[in-house]
């Protein structure tokens, strides 16, 4: 199913929140919604999924206006950010709630619920409560729930929220798992960018109601086409580009800590600073210093590199296609 959006506007009580989106989603592709708090991600989730009304735009699936259509007109399962499960009835009949609501039989939509459980692995609990699952466990049964009704689209709202640390870690590289098999159009509403990562094939980032930039994870993480994107993302460097007499304006060069190496010498360094603070991260070392232009840059290298504050440090921009020298290239704008 193609998800196409055309000039989506949105405002509430005459506060905008979407400013003209237009955004094409691919069949079976995974697409992830991201950017900050009151960006806009779940507001625009809810307009395809048919729960709030654009104030202006349309909303088409494989080319078809389905603006005017209700929710439960639109083949779309929804896995909400609390998970909304019944705890006072078991997980078999959570996942078929919704199919009891389109009139199933209760022979057919336990088969059916059946299915979608093993689907996430959970068919051993069909018998289960809900207060007796773990966090994880909640999880896959609400998402067991969306596909029962086997839709065409998957919306998941900040599904890995609600989870512990260690437990989010586990459970995102299991929901992937789960994922690719399904071949349906999905769209996952979050705020953490290694949700993003290891979901999505695509990334959309949001800011002001607007979208910022789309591509892939690796596009968004090392071709940023603005400063707020690559922030977003991680910590980023950003140095002038030198200027070239012709008085204009010249895009930046910005690169992240680990888009740096140590140069054989201070001829062959693309620069050389001096060195403030040491930090050690555990799998590396982030040095912060300064160079002669009194830009404060920072460095991740190796856990065991000697280093003293104080010290010169030459270092070499990594030239690797994609990570240092495209950023200079992209123009990067602020």
């Amino acid at each position: 199913m193609t998800i196409t959006l055309e000039g989506i506007e949105k405002q509430f009580k005459d506060v905008p929140v979407l400013r003209g989106i237009d955004l094409s989603l691919a069949p079976g592709c995974v697409t992830a919604l991201i950017g900050a708090s009151g960006s806009g991600k779940t507001t625009l989730l809810n307009i395809i999924a048919g729960l709030v009304a654009p104030s202006a735009g349309r909303v088409l699936f494989n080319g078809q206006d389905v603006t005017p259509l209700d929710a439960a007109d639109r083949r779309i399962g929804y896995v909400f950010q609390s998970f909304a499960l019944f705890p006072h009835l078991s997980v078999l009949d959570n996942v078929a709630f919704g199919l009891r609501t389109r009139g199933v039989g209760r022979r057919e939509r336990h088969a059916r619920a059946l299915v979608a459980l093993e689907r996430v692995r959970m068919a051993g609990y069909a018998g289960r409560r809900i207060d007796a699952l773990s966090g994880g466990q909640r999880q896959r049964v609400a998402l067991a729930r969306a596909l029962a009704p086997e839709p065409e689209i998957l919306l998941l709202d900040e599904p890995l929220s609600a989870l512990d640390p260690v437990l989010r870690d586990n459970i995102r590289d299991e929901l992937r798992e789960m994922l690719e098999p399904l071949d349906i159009t999905t769209l996952i509403v979050t705020h953490d960018k290694a949700d993003a990562f290891v979901l999505a094939d695509r990334i959309v980032m949001l800011s002001g109601g607007r979208v910022l930039q789309e591509g892939t994870p690796r596009d968004l993480y090392d071709r940023p086409a603005h400063i707020e994107v690559a922030s977003f993302f991680g910590a980023v460097n950003m140095l002038p580009e030198a200027g070239d007499g012709t008085g204009l304006d010249q895009a930046p060069v910005i690169f992240r800590p680990e888009d740096t190496g140590r140069a054989p010498s201070a001829a062959q360094a693309d620069f050389t600073i001096t060195i403030a603070r040491r930090l050690y991260l555990g799998d590396r070392v982030r040095v912060r210093g300064l160079t002669s232009e009194g830009h404060e840059l920072s460095v991740d290298l190796p856990k065991h590199t000697a280093l003293r504050e104080g010290e010169m440090l030459h270092l070499t921009l990594l030239k690797d296609g994609e990570s240092a020298g495209t950023a200079r290239a992209a123009g990067v704008r602020g």
